[in-house]
């Protein structure tokens, strides 16, 4: 039995709404309005809840007999799917041994009978089922199992399941190296993709096949995965655009969705799931310092997943429902044990309240108020010099300008099959605006997936290097890219700075790099209006349900916000789940925001 949630984020209306967002630093009144860009987005057709959870109940949950008690806390949680393992060890431990259904059999039961859809990952296979003789044979291992008998036990799996389950994930996170031993492997991993689906679609042909959830900010996998044959044996694109320890926004978390959407655009479009996306509330695996607390957590919660729908996303699942010991992704903290499924952090209650305000709802737009300030209009070209790599040219054009009359066009061919890129330095670096925090470009791609990048020289005279994201189809969009916080040593081109941009600073170079590495590739892309973001940072995901409008609100940094209302009075409901009233004036409400979402509910 399928469940659905009154949610219908199924209208991304890319429009400029016109009740702009006003802001100022606190306590200064709000500025003048100034003029809003909103990117064209894919628009996102939901049949049912889009929230998700990873549940792990069949799994992670130690004693079947009780299975009701944390799916009850999924049923509280409010979400519509829950993201659950089969694991191929723990069902058939030894070749000859009948499978042992007994956690999975609880599990299913349990969401079931609460209403909640799962999503099931198969993977994990018995050592006795891979060529490693180092594993133990009835344990688990992360080596890729013979696809034929991986494929026999999915369909066994699909088969059990079909009156409950219709979505399967086939392995979890093929391309990374922790889940894929020794290495992995795009082309073997297409070969059990290929076998997997087309024997669970032999028992279940009704069944939704989503390829397992690749790290999407580098789609090479993605793509050998296509170039291997094996994109018609998945219907859901599924991808886990982890950007933890750093804040949604500053890790540019929807570049990771468009850097996949390019290679679906390339191969044939796909429905995006983001199977999993979390940050731990302390020390965890991609935060070793523990640079994230509990209300941090909360926090990108809420705005991730307002992001990731404004970028097209259909579902999203929370990683994970409770903590593992050292590594606190959960909703649920540790309490006493894997049992303890008391103690509910800060953004348990932060999903569950925006469920519960954001059902029936459709999200309109999600919108923001920066000051943009153009860099380099390409009217007026200058000088540009290409380095040693002579793979194209950058040369000005007013055949497909965005603005003005000029804009530039860059053709290359990336011709072998090692890494190679094109660096075109402008003679004249371009000053870049005192305390940006962003850097954007309007690009008409050519449907390539390579990756655009800016070099940015500092006061102190170190090159350092941003990623703005990947070429999309042809049409017109923006590659934007945060310039704040440290940067990694392999964007450290040259100098021996801080890491960090420190102004005043200048645009020192484009340039445009071949993904993924072993793809020739040619064509034409043009630029225009390069800008840099500054002033005060603020959002509002507008969305509608009949004649009223939600408007959910944030700010990294504390401003006032003041939106336009038809109403006398709205209703302000915190994160948490608080509630007050605001009185409007004179067509306007006014409310103070901070790193904490908070929901405004009015008519327009």
């Amino acid at each position: 039995m399928r469940s659905t949630l009154p949610f219908r984020i199924d209208r991304i209306l890319s429009i400029v709404v016109t009740t702009a967002l006003l802001l100022a630093m606190l306590p200064a009144v709000a500025p003048p309005e100034t003029s809003l860009v909103v990117q064209e987005t894919s628009r996102a057709t939901l049949r049912d809840s889009p929230f998700g959870v990873n549940s792990h109940l069949a799994t992670r949950y130690w004693d079947p007999a009780s299975m009701h008690v944390p799916a009850d806390v999924v049923a509280r949680l409010g979400v519509g799917w829950a993201r659950e393992d089969f694991h191929w060890f723990r069902i058939q431990p030894t070749p000859d041994a009948p499978y042992d259904w007994t956690f999975t059999d609880e599990a299913v039961r349990a969401l079931n009978r609460r209403g909640v859809n799962i999503l099931g990952v198969i993977g994990h296979p018995p050592g006795w089922a891979t060529p490693f003789p180092g594993d133990i044979p009835h344990g688990v291992s992360f080596y890729a199992p013979d696809p034929q008998r991986f494929a026999a036990f999915a369909a066994a799996v699909a088969q059990r399941y079909r009156n409950y389950i219709s979505h399967w994930e086939i392995w979890n996170e093929p391309d990374n190296p922790l889940f894929w031993k020794p290495a992995p492997d795009p082309v073997a991993y297409a070969t059990l993709l290929r076998l997997t689906s087309a024997a669970i679609r032999s028992v279940h042909p009704e069944a939704t096949i989503l390829i397992g959830g690749v790290y999407s900010f580098e789609p090479s996998f993605l793509r050998q995965v296509a170039e291997a044959g094996a994109w018609q044996s998945f219907d859901i694109l599924a991808i886990h655009p982890y950007v933890s320890p750093s804040a949604p926004e500053i890790g540019n978390l929807v570049a990771g969705v468009e850097a996949a959407r390019s290679v679906a655009e390339q191969y044939g479009a796909r429905p995006i799931w983001v199977t999993e996306i979390g940050w731990s509330s302390g020390r965890g695996d991609r935060d070793p310092v523990g640079l994230v607390n509990e209300q941090d957590q909360a926090n990108f919660l809420v705005r991730s997943m307002l992001l990731l729908w404004s970028a097209g996303v259909e579902k999203v699942f929370w990683y994970t429902l409770k903590d593992d010991p050292g590594n606190p992704y959960g909703l649920v903290g540790t309490g006493v044990g894997y049992f303890d499924y008391s103690r509910l952090k800060p953004s348990f209650t932060a999903y569950r309240v925006m469920v519960e305000n954001l059902a029936g709802a459709d999200l309109v737009v999600v919108r923001d108020l920066f000051n943009r300030t153009t860099v380099l209009d390409f009217e007026q070209f200058g000088s540009w010099r290409r380095g040693d790599q002579a793979y194209g040219d950058l040369t000005p054009t007013g055949e497909r300008a965005r603005s003005g009359r000029g804009a530039a066009q860059l053709r290359y061919t990336f011709a072998s099959r090692t890494n190679e890129f094109i660096v075109f330095r402008r003679e004249r670096p371009a000053p870049i605006p005192d305390g940006a925090y962003a850097l954007g470009l309007w690009v008409y791609g050519d449907g390539s997936g390579n990756t655009l990048k800016v070099w940015v020289r500092d006061a102190e005279g170190e090159v350092l290097q941003f990623t703005l994201g990947a070429i999309g189809p042809p049409g017109w969009r923006i590659l934007e890219a945060p310039i704040v916080g440290v940067a990694p040593e392999w964007d450290r081109i040259s100098g021996n700075g801080n890491g960090r941009v420190d102004f005043p600073a200048r645009l020192d170079a484009i340039v445009l790099d071949d993904a993924p590495d072993d793809l020739a590739s040619g064509g034409t892309i043009y630029l225009d209006d390069l800008f840099a973001v500054s002033g005060p940072e603020a959002y509002d995901a507008q969305f509608q349900r009949g004649d009223t409008t939600i408007d959910v609100l944030w700010a990294p940094a504390p401003v006032r916000a003041s939106i336009r209302t038809g109403a006398s009075t709205a209703a302000l409901i915190t994160r948490d789940g608080g509630s007050s009233t605001i009185i409007a004036s004179e067509g306007r409400l006014v409310i103070d925001l901070g790193p904490a979402p908070v929901y405004v509910v009015h008519r327009r």
